[in-house]
């Protein structure tokens, strides 16, 4: 059995002084036992010469056309070795040189590990998602995912669960880790430090995703949760940890919301039973 620990995974396209970022704040990393997979879109714009004058730090590349990011991340999954691995494309670092080393100095028995990142377009501020603790409840995962920058997921886990979804072209990897999450039950760890710097930009922020949600949701979540459901529950997570006193409008506001929520799954099953008759 390998004891290679990490695979880092890198995806790029035409982003030649983002993955010299990248390339910095891997190859000056403290900690050595990692393999490092770049895979090029096709670049036309001096990446792929970039990666042939450095190919002896990287144990596999390729640049050739793909069909999209996810398509990218999966060549690099299935030629992937280490232990855990690590989605971190062009553009994003590591926190700092020791930041894996700060990771892996510990054992882990846990099949997701994620950390905090930081967003370089905002002063580095920490990418403050509701999943950032050590307990995530599923409808936290419906509006929000883990951040790829700054997780570190056991390999076997995509032999399992399989590879991400190449129709989705934003969110699938939000879509891979509510299934492993909810549908799974994988075990995961939170490690409370910075983990990475995100780039900024990219396809996720100036994509209109709001159907890609959608699909992500099927044969994850009921189709009869709304998002005005999941805020709801998270209002009354943040009321339930708060000052006891407002421990009466919690059970209070938790009870109506349980109340309309089996009327409408009610409903919907009313519905389904009528139109299959």
């Amino acid at each position: 059995m390998s004891n290679l620990k990490l695979s880092i995974i890198t995806v790029n396209l035409n982003n030649l002084e983002g993955l010299k970022r990248t390339y910095e704040s891997i190859v000056s990393q403290t900690f050595k036992n990692y393999e490092w997979l770049v895979i090029d879109g096709g670049s036309t714009d001096g990446s792929k010469e970039f990666i042939e004058q450095h190919q002896d730090k990287f144990s596999y590349w390729c640049s050739e056309p793909d069909k999209g990011i996810y398509n990218a991340m999966n060549k690099g999954i299935v030629r992937a070795k280490g232990e855990y691995l690590n989605f971190m494309n062009s553009g994003d670092c590591f926190a700092c040189q020791e930041t894996l080393e700060k990771v892996f100095k510990h054992s882990y028995t846990e099949d997701i590990l994620y950390g905090y990142t930081t967003i370089d377009t905002i002063n580095g501020e920490v990418f403050a998602l509701r999943s950032m603790k050590d307990k995530l409840c599923w409808y936290e995962l419906f509006t929000n995912t883990l951040p790829h920058q700054s997780s570190f997921i056991k390999r076997l886990l995509f032999d399992k669960i399989g590879l991400y979804d190449e129709e989705l072209k934003v969110v699938s990897d939000s879509k891979w880790f509510a299934t492993a999450l909810i549908n799974y039950g994988v075990s995961y760890k939170f490690i409370p430090q910075k983990i990475a710097i995100f780039e900024g930009g990219g396809i996720c922020l100036t994509t209109d995703y709001s159907n890609e949600r959608k699909k992500q949701r099927e044969g994850v979540f009921p189709d009869y949760i709304t998002e005005e459901d999941v805020e709801n529950l998270i209002s009354v997570s943040i009321i339930k940890s708060s000052k006891m006193a407002r421990f009466i409008f919690h059970k209070l506001f938790s009870l109506a919301w349980r109340i309309d929520f089996q009327k409408r799954k009610k409903k919907l099953r009313s519905i389904s039973s009528h139109a299959n008759k």
